[in-house]
């Protein structure tokens, strides 16, 4: 995958009728949508079809895309508005999330996923906006304006919920105990 390309020429090779290119786009937000969608569904199969409905959609209007507002905003802004059209029209309960890991890992890498995991477990008791807004921030990397966008709320009101579910978070992870004291410190230089 080149990632020298930006998501906006490889848009514009599209709609020259590229696929490849959109093939390109496939693969750069897969993984992303992937975790983004199953914060919402907890489960695989709803998330995987909702993910396929997002790319179709991405793929009927494309040119109405516009290259003046981030690409990563506007797939966003489909997929969660793609998985809040499946839950009002489907019966889907959430379930928990499995936790897979990797045979390749040396003990000290399974060490920080599970602490990882357990940090994010951690962040699931936020509540559904908190942690989908800490998710985007902190796991997806978009910046407040482009959360903002995706979740209808203003810059303004992106920071504070950062910031009250940073200080939530740290509140709850020092109440269960589940993770040594370095771990903890490190969450909190690197969520302030």
């Amino acid at each position: 995958m080149d990632i020298s390309i930006t998501d906006r020429d490889l848009v514009k090779k599209c709609l020259n009728g590229s696929e490849k290119d959109f093939v390109t786009l496939i693969e750069r937000y897969s993984k992303k949508l992937y975790l983004f969608i199953f914060n919402k569904t907890g489960n695989n199969e709803d998330t995987e079809d909702i993910i396929q409905e997002t790319f179709l959609k991405v793929y009927r209007n494309l040119s109405s895309y516009d290259p003046k507002w981030n690409f990563s905003t506007w797939i966003y802004t489909i997929a969660s508005r793609t998985a809040a059209s499946h839950f009002r029209h489907e019966n889907v309960r959430k379930k928990e999330p499995m936790i897979q890991l990797n045979p390749t890992s040396t003990p000290e890498e399974e060490i920080m996923k599970s602490d990882i995991s357990g940090i994010w477990k951690s962040a699931g008791k936020l509540g559904k906006t908190k942690y989908e807004i800490i998710r985007l921030r902190y796991s997806d990397g978009l910046s407040i304006r482009d959360i903002g966008k995706i979740t209808g709320r203003s810059p303004v009101n992106i920071r504070v919920l950062i910031f009250r579910a940073k200080n939530e978070l740290i509140r709850i992870i020092n109440n269960t105990g589940e993770f040594n004291s370095i771990l903890q410190n490190d969450l909190e230089k690197n969520m302030t």
